[in-house]
């Protein structure tokens, strides 16, 4: 009678316990494929359904970018070819690459950090890429790919310092960005010629225009305020709305004599 009391008295104990563990039927929150959960508890990321895309356009004749002098290390200097003059200004098929798109207006919510890399590379005395972007927080891998001394410096105003040499070829360095910060420049300081551009944002909105000036977005319904950052003709920005699983066209247009813009 005893063990019987106790086996029924040991049932209803592990149904109780199983309800409240979550047996009651609540759902599993599913997070973007390489994403680790966010901290701070605030609303959750909406799905970025709707698509915004589009062409950096150039007007006029790109002007000439400044030539690279890689005497002052024979090993890079092997490499000079490569890399003739620097990346200011790169047009093909009448669109500007390596600019910066992004929205100013994201939901307000938690986003969740990205736990795979981003990668910079140093190869023949070349930073790749140019230009990139990141969330907070997202690791991003240095590599040094020469057998010659390298080192990144990150020039940051709103993130600690950061200036690392790499002199040991397939030296690989890790750091974040803890706070958004558009943009962060980066330099070697063994080789003036080397120079990047990073955007760190806390959303995931945000990209680069590749070859013909194309670039996409996707993002969720809503109406943004897009902003596209070149280095040297600085910022432009437009409005657009988007509909849930909607689609937008949005292009932007830089000209050869525009002044900077901050």
């Amino acid at each position: 009678m005893h063990k019987r009391l106790l086996f029924a008295f040991s049932s209803i104990l592990l149904l109780l316990l199983a309800v409240s563990c979550g047996g009651g039927g609540d759902k599993t929150t599913e997070l973007p494929p390489g994403a680790a959960p966010a901290a701070g508890g605030g609303p959750a990321a909406p799905n970025a359904t709707a698509t915004v895309s589009g062409k950096i356009a150039f007007e006029g004749t790109p002007p000439p970018n400044e030539k690279v002098q890689m005497s002052s290390d024979p090993y890079c200097n092997m490499h000079a070819k490569d890399y003739p003059t620097l990346e200011t200004v790169k047009v093909s098929d009448g669109g500007l690459e390596n600019v910066i798109i992004y929205i100013n207006n994201p939901p307000n919510a938690t986003y969740p950090t990205p736990t795979s890399a981003v990668e910079i590379n140093q190869e023949n005395c070349h930073y790749s890429p140019h230009v990139f972007t990141m969330q907070t927080n997202q690791p991003l891998k240095i590599k040094n790919s020469d057998a010659t001394l390298h080192n990144i410096h990150a020039f940051a105003e709103k993130n600690p310092q950061y200036n690392v040499g790499q002199p040991v070829k397939d030296m690989v360095n890790e750091t974040k960005f803890p706070n958004e910060e558009m943009p962060l420049p980066v330099r070697c300081d063994v080789h003036k010629w080397m120079g990047a551009f990073i955007g760190v944002f806390h959303h995931p909105y945000h990209t680069v225009s590749k070859g013909g000036g194309s670039y996409e977005l996707k993002l969720p319904a809503g109406k943004y305020e897009v902003v596209a950052w070149h280095e040297k003709y600085g910022k432009q920005t437009q409005m657009v709305e988007v509909m849930d699983n909607g689609k937008a066209d949005l292009n932007f247009t830089f000209k050869a004599d525009s002044k900077p813009t901050d």
